[in-house]
This record gives structure tokens, C-alpha cells and sequence, in this order.
């Protein structure tokens, strides 16, 4: 019997040193709750080796220093593993009715408020008592029940709102402590001499153990080996509301030094002028906070990120701000957290410059590509022109008057965006592709056209557009293949609806064909052709000013009109 009471002993503590060993959480009253369950048993092997009343009376004295802290300890343990936050003056409140209890069973031998009568006596070697429970007695077996059943009462109010708790763990908790009430009635009922309570005891440490390992464990937001390896990696500076410092850690004294020089008490800008900036911010907060809590006496716990980074020695670090209240909730002073960002920052520097380098790379082939592609459609125009006896050089002189006159309408229109008008200047050279699908015996005569052979060179103007639409689509970007097609296919249209191929009128016509249609007609007038000598600036110029409303239009004409200098200048060197 004693070895049984010795082995139940040894595992208590056993387990009580395991826990202290494993816990990552160090919670308190967990630690006490297993701790206290060792020492009653511990008591209950101190009863049956008793040889006297007094002995016998202290060492029930001692198993009661456990019975009566254990039940509300477990209680607290549950609301920790189920997350149900019990008030601190409600905390307090249930103690203290624990600690009045353990004091008048303390009386026991002096007063007959908790036993009426009580008697020593032996057997075999093993010391037992008889008892007679006082009018006190009801409040033991009173906490015992209540706390099962509040433990009950928290397990089905996290049950009912789904809180995110482990039940399975939970649940065997509850029923290790059922089963040690079970047998605390049955010892009762059977008035055993020997006591039962040391291996009740050992199932509740067992029950009690898994759960709360499990839930130490797995609870991310209290391990405390992942927050002590983090808060290695930061720096702490704490001063009191008078900006007074008050101390640091290892970390904050290597990125300040001279705070290894500091003494507490001194003002934190007499340490290091490196936080003046961060002193005012604080400085303007803690107005701010002292508006905001004038008629309170308590201010919640705040924080303060400063939207800044500092940097020191070529390393960058992010500062946040704690306020640090006393038990009364109110705010006494500050701790500056200084995090090393400065990887980070290379990171980030390294991926802009990897960017811009990208970015230019990117740009410049992108340039090549269109200078390549610019010279190939050219090119092609050319080839294409060469059929044709009556345009030398049209393709190069039109894409170039359309250059000059994109140019003065981005100074004197501010409805055209440059980017669209590039995209014209590139389009201009493809107009006359459709020229390629016109007979030679049309393209190459030397004189005028007849009405049929007319009509047959109009359809260069749809062909060009299909053309153009074949070749750029899937190789440029759709804006581009739009402008280009519309370019080809409506350069011969008119505003008063007298063109080719559709006959359209005044805004139906893409604007970047009505502005090709200027450039096409202007050098058809001051070049030579077969069927005509060039006109002179004048005329051209008076021909273009009398065609705006009936073949051009209006807005454009007048500022292409404006180009006169430009456009002389060009063909006096062409």
C-alpha cells in the first residue's frame, strides 16, 4: 500500500517536471495547478506514514493546500484552452474564497468549524483518521461540483459559438475531472479508510496534461520560442513620459552605442540626437492621446508606426511606437521597437535597378524592332511605287509631310495626343500599297487614265486597307493596325462625300485619313507628273485653302496651312 502511495508521488512530480520542461507557454496556473496536484498527493502519503494525531492533522492540512486551489485552478486552465477570458477582479474574487477556505480548514484541531471530531488511528503500520464534518464542511464538496459544472458551462458556450478549440481535448479534460469527483463520492459513501483521491488524482494530472501540452503548443500567438526568436532580431528603447530614458536591449545599445554610456533617468536626446525626430512625433501623440483620454483616467495600449524608415550607418530600420501602461491601464511612457529592414530595402533597391536596366533594355529593342519594321514597310511602298512611272519618291516625300504636319498639330491642337500621331507618321508610308493589286498597264501608262482605267486604279485604296490589315495583324498592337488600315483605305476620301471608296463624309472619315489626305494631295501638287508639271508653292497652297469644307477638312486644313514654311523648306532641299 505505501509503495502504491510512494509510486503515486514519484509520477506526480514526474509529470509536474515533464510540463515545466515542455511547456513552451510557462503559464502560471498551469504550472501550479500540476505542481499543487503533486503536493497533495505528496500529503496523502504523509498521512498514512503519520505515528500521531498532529502529524496526521498536518498532512491533511498539506492534501488540503491542494484540494482546495485545485478544482478553481482547473476551472481557470479550461478558460485558458477554450479562450474564454474571465475577468481579473471575477479571477481574484474566486481565490480569495479558495484562500478563505483553505483557512478554516487550517482551524481543523483548534475549532470544530470543519471537523466536529477527529481521530487518529493505525493499522498495519498505515495511519488513518475518523472524521466528523463540521458546519464548514459543505463548502469543500460546494467548490468541487460548482467548478466541474462552470467548466461544463464554458465548454458548451465555446461549443455553441463555434470558437476554434480542440473539444476532443476538452472533453477528456472533463471527464478526468468527473472521474476524480466520482471517486471523492465514493469514498465518502464507503467511508474507506485508506484514500483513493492519490490515483484520482494521478488521472486528473494525465487528463489534464495531453490537452494542455497540445494547446501550448499548437497556440502560434503564444509560443514563445517563435516571439523570443523575432524579438532577438529587434531593438528596444524605453523612456518614461518625461522622455526620461529608462533602459534598452543588447540589440538597440549595437545600433545606438553611445546608450551603452547612458544613464537611466537622463533625457532620451541627451543619449542620442539620432531619435530627435522621433521624440517629436511622440511628443505630438502624447497631446493628442492626452485630448483624447482628458476626462478618463485609463487609456487602452497603443502603438504608433511611423510611416518613415531610419537610417543609420547604411541600414535602414522601421520604428514603431509602444505606449506602456500601469496596472490602472494608464499610459506612463514609451518603448521605440527598432527592426533591421535593411535587406529589404537592398531588395528593393536591387529590383528597381534590375527594372530600370530591363525597362531600357526592353525600350531600345523595342525601338530597333520598329526601326527595322519602318524600314521594311518602306521598303515594300517602294517597291511597290516603282511600278508606278508617274510617283518617284512619293512614299518617302508624303510620310515626311505627314511628320511636319503631326508635328504642328501637337503645338497648336490639343485634342491630338503625340502617341496617336506617331502612329499615323508610321502609317503614312503604307497608303498606297494597294497599289500593288492595280494592273501595269493602268500603274505604268504615260498620260491620263480613262474613265474604265480610273475606276480600276480606285480600288488600290480597299486593297491597301485588307492588305495592310493582313500583314500587321498578330505582329503589332491593334491601335496601330486601326490607324494603319484606316490610313490605306480612306486617304481618297472627302468631307463632302464626293470620294472613294465609301463616299464618306465630314467626321465619318478617320481623322488620320483626313490628315494623310492633305500630305497625298500637297505633294501630288508640287511634283511632276506624267500628266502635269508641278504646280508652285502658291498655287498648291491656294488649291489646298479653296478645297477645305468640299475634299478637306476645315480645322485641319487651316493649321496645315500654317506649315508652309516647314514644308518649303523641305522640298527645297528634297
Amino acid at each position: 500500500m505505501i509503495q502504491s502511495y510512494f509510486i503515486c508521488v514519484f509520477l506526480s512530480f514526474a509529470v509536474y517536471f515533464w510540463l515545466y520542461i515542455t511547456d513552451v507557454k510557462k503559464s502560471l496556473c498551469q504550472n501550479i495547478m500540476v505542481l499543487i496536484m503533486a503536493i497533495s498527493n505528496a500529503g496523502y502519503l504523509f498521512l498514512i506514514l503519520s505515528t500521531n494525531l498532529t502529524e496526521a492533522l498536518l498532512a491533511i492540512k498539506i492534501v488540503y493546500l491542494g484540494g482546495c486551489f485545485l478544482p478553481v485552478l482547473y476551472f481557470f486552465t479550461v478558460c485558458e484552452i477554450c479562450h474564454f477570458e474571465i475577468n481579473k477582479v471575477v479571477k481574484l474574487v474566486l481565490i480569495l474564497f479558495q484562500l478563505f477556505l483553505m483557512t478554516i480548514i487550517a482551524t481543523a484541531g483548534y475549532t470544530n468549524l470543519y471537523y466536529k471530531a477527529i481521530n487518529f488511528y493505525t493499522q498495519n503500520g498505515i495511519g488513518y483518521l475518523k472524521k466528523e464534518y463540521g458546519q464548514a464542511h459543505f463548502l469543500y464538496p460546494l467548490t468541487l461540483y460548482g467548478y466541474l459544472c462552470a467548466s461544463l458551462a464554458v465548454t458548451f458556450f465555446v461549443g455553441l459559438k463555434r470558437a476554434t478549440v480542440n473539444r476532443k481535448e476538452i472533453f477528456r479534460m472533463l471527464f478526468c475531472a468527473g472521474v476524480a469527483a466520482f471517486f471523492y463520492v465514493v469514498q465518502r459513501i464507503l467511508k474507506l479508510n485508506m484514500d483513493i483521491m492519490p490515483f484520482s488524482c494521478i488521472v486528473m494530472m494525465v487528463g489534464a496534461l495531453i490537452p494542455i501540452y497540445h494547446s501550448n503548443l499548437y497556440t502560434a500567438n503564444e509560443n514563445k520560442n517563435i516571439v523570443n526568436e523575432q524579438l532577438d532580431k529587434i531593438g528596444f528603447i524605453t523612456f518614461n513620459n518625461k522622455m526620461e530614458y529608462m533602459g534598452s536591449n543588447d540589440n538597440a545599445k549595437h545600433i545606438f552605442p553611445e546608450l551603452s554610456r547612458c544613464k537611466v533617468g537622463k533625457t532620451i536626446t541627451e543619449c542620442t540626437r539620432d531619435l530627435s525626430d522621433i521624440i517629436r512625433t511622440i511628443e505630438d501623440y502624447d497631446l493628442k492621446l492626452k485630448a483624447q483620454y482628458k476626462n478618463r483616467s485609463v487609456s487602452a495600449h497603443s502603438h504608433i508606426k511611423n510611416t518613415q524608415s531610419l537610417k543609420l550607418n547604411d541600414e535602414y530600420f522601421e520604428t514603431e511606437i509602444h505606449t506602456i501602461n500601469n496596472y490602472r491601464n494608464k499610459s506612463v511612457g514609451y518603448t521605440i521597437e527598432f527592426k533591421n529592414v535593411t535587406e529589404h530595402y537592398r531588395i528593393v533597391e536591387l529590383t528597381s535597378k534590375y527594372n530600370d536596366n530591363l525597362t531600357k533594355e526592353v525600350t531600345e529593342k523595342t525601338e530597333r524592332i520598329r526601326a527595322i519594321q519602318g524600314k521594311t514597310i518602306l521598303g515594300m511602298a517602294q517597291m511597290v511605287e516603282s511600278r508606278d512611272l508617274s510617283t518617284g519618291g512619293h512614299v518617302k516625300r508624303t510620310s515626311d509631310v505627314v511628320r511636319i504636319f503631326s508635328d504642328k498639330l501637337i503645338v497648336t491642337n490639343s485634342e491630338f495626343k503625340k502617341d496617336f500621331l506617331d502612329l499615323v507618321v508610321r502609317s503614312a508610308p503604307m497608303h498606297d500599297l494597294g497599289k500593288i493589286g492595280v494592273n501595269d498597264s493602268i500603274l505604268r501608262k504615260n498620260g491620263r487614265f480613262t474613265e474604265d482605267e480610273y475606276e480600276q486604279m480606285k480600288k488600290h485604296a480597299e486593297i491597301g486597307g485588307k492588305m495592310v490589315e493582313d500583314i500587321l495583324t498578330d505582329v503589332e498592337e491593334q491601335a496601330f493596325v486601326q490607324v494603319a488600315k484606316n490610313v490605306a483605305n480612306y486617304h481618297h476620301e472627302k468631307v463632302n462625300g464626293k470620294g472613294y471608296p465609301e463616299g464618306l463624309k465630314e467626321q465619318e472619315i478617320p481623322v488620320e485619313a483626313r490628315i494623310m489626305a492633305l500630305a497625298d494631295v500637297f505633294d501630288a501638287l508640287v511634283s511632276k507628273r506624267c500628266y502635269k508639271e508641278a504646280f508652285s508653292y502658291d498655287e498648291a497652297f491656294a488649291i489646298i485653302a479653296e478645297e477645305a469644307g468640299s475634299h478637306f477638312d476645315s480645322e485641319l486644313t487651316k493649321v496645315f496651312l500654317t506649315c508652309r514654311p516647314e514644308l518649303e523648306s523641305y522640298y527645297n532641299h528634297c
